[in-house]
């Protein structure tokens, strides 16, 4: 009857701790997968950590830098040879979802007025501006309109207006946590 019971006794205690050691292999498998998720994510930010750096240091990772677009748009007027320009900067508001693709991304708006002499100094401009630019920025529209109808005259006075409308895109980064 003793013996019988050790049997029992001894049977349970086994099975418990075959229950425990299945319990302690799935905790092992979970740590496991765990363990190689994070190797998967640690070599996908490996891989694109350089690009994300410079993404950052382009101005198009985190805070809006509206000085730095101001300075751009001014700078590049002056490489142009151009007359002067008006600006004006808009808050910024949700870009479209299809650009967004799940990311955070902002768009301001600014509307240049820039007087031009030629239609060539628009082009020159833009180029000026892709050069000088710290952000991604995207030319939506411009419209040019002739200031008054007089004649042509040799004279180094702009006769034409330049409206333009240009995109800054940022992407605003989540504090704490790399994106």
């Amino acid at each position: 009857l003793l013996a019988g019971g050790g049997v029992l006794w001894s049977r349970a205690k086994a099975d418990d701790a075959r229950a425990a050691l299945l319990q302690q292999q799935a905790a092992l498998n979970a740590a496991r997968q765990q363990l190689d998720r994070s190797r998967q994510q640690q070599q996908l930010i490996a891989t694109h950590l350089a690009d994300y750096q410079a993404l950052v240091a382009r101005g198009f990772v985190g805070a809006e830098d509206r000085l730095a677009w101001i300075e751009a748009v001014q700078l590049a007027n002056r490489d142009a040879g151009l007359y002067g320009l008006d600006y004006r900067l808009m808050p910024r508001t949700a870009a479209l979802p299809s650009l967004a693709q799940g990311l955070p991304l902002g768009q301001t708006s600014m509307t240049l007025t820039l007087p031009l002499l030629v239609e060539t100094d628009l082009t020159r401009f833009l180029d000026a501006l892709k050069t000088r630019a710290t952000g991604v920025v995207r030319v939506r529209g411009c419209r040019l309109t002739r200031l008054d109808d007089a004649p042509f005259e040799a004279v180094n006075r702009p006769r034409l207006q330049a409206e333009c409308e240009l995109l800054w895109l940022t992407v605003a980064a989540a504090t704490g946590s790399v994106q």
